[in-house]
């Protein structure tokens, strides 16, 4: 009897302290959401003798149905090309981001707007047959934050891959050139959720997180300017974990979806 007594007695003590250890199992959960979006650029190009060209460019971008300013990005940079079929270059922009912001313990949301500082370095391989222009760009950006973040939340800096195929076809007139691309984001240091942040160390998940697929034109304006009108439609797919600030528990993990109709004009003049 008193060995079955103490048998429950354990048992029940077991039973009070189990809940205040375990951690309630989060699942992942899903959003999604459509937008229709505006992005226009104006940008000037110098020579610098035969190889080198340096370029400036500023854009502003509408999301939310056209209704609201999402970004304003001042760009500066360099480009070299050694060989007629391989260009290279560095470019810095300075970026301007309506964000949205959740406390982890209240869960008031804010939004305001954020600095961010990004570079970009690009390898771009083409080949022509005729009048058929084929190219393979290769770009990999590096953003850095100047809001205080968990890492485990958001990467500082946060770094990706883009790769874009574009093919283009010269018309006779040499005056419109039609094309057509895709290009694919891949994160390089996206943080996987864990169960506690406080007690486990930083796991990474990267993946394919942007698909882009567009259709447009350029038009020669002059020997020194041209216009290039895009659509392009975007498949964006993001993983967002989010924890408890005191305890560190994970709190929500989220596979955010949104599909974009993005109209785009830019501008370039060439001195």
């Amino acid at each position: 009897m008193r060995i079955r007594t103490f048998i429950l007695t354990v048992i029940a003590a077991l039973a009070l302290c189990l809940p205040s250890q375990a951690q309630e199992e989060v699942t992942l959960t899903e959003t999604s959401e459509s937008d229709v979006q505006l992005r226009l650029r104006a940008g000037l190009e110098v020579p610098i003798g035969r190889k080198w060209e340096f370029a400036w460019s500023e854009q502003m971008r509408l999301h939310n149905n056209l209704a609201n300013f999402d970004k304003i990005v001042s760009s500066v940079g360099f480009g070299y090309k050694p060989w007629r079929f391989l260009k290279l270059e560095a470019q810095y922009g300075f970026v301007n981001e309506r964000t949205s912001k959740t406390d982890n313990d209240t869960g008031i949301k804010t939004t305001d707007w954020q600095i961010r500082h990004r570079l970009n370095f690009d390898v771009t391989g083409s080949v022509r047959w005729g009048r058929v222009k084929l190219s393979l760009r290769e770009r990999l950006r590096v953003q850095f934050r100047t809001d205080s973040v968990n890492k485990y939340e958001h990467p500082d800096p946060e770094l990706s891959l883009r790769s874009r195929l574009k093919g283009a076809v010269n018309l006779n007139n040499a005056r419109w050139e039609p094309y057509a691309f895709v290009e694919l984001y891949t994160t390089l240091n996206a943080p996987a959720a864990v169960s506690n942040y406080l007690k486990q160390p930083l796991k990474y998940d990267n993946y394919i997180n942007r698909v882009r697929v567009g259709v447009g034109t350029e038009m020669k304006l002059s020997n020194s300017s041209k216009l290039d009108f895009y659509y392009m439609l975007h498949f964006n797919r993001s993983y967002d974990a989010r924890y408890k600030g005191k305890s560190g528990d994970l709190k929500s993990w989220e596979l955010e979806k949104k599909c974009a109709h993005v109209i785009c004009i830019d501008y370039k003049f060439k001195l």
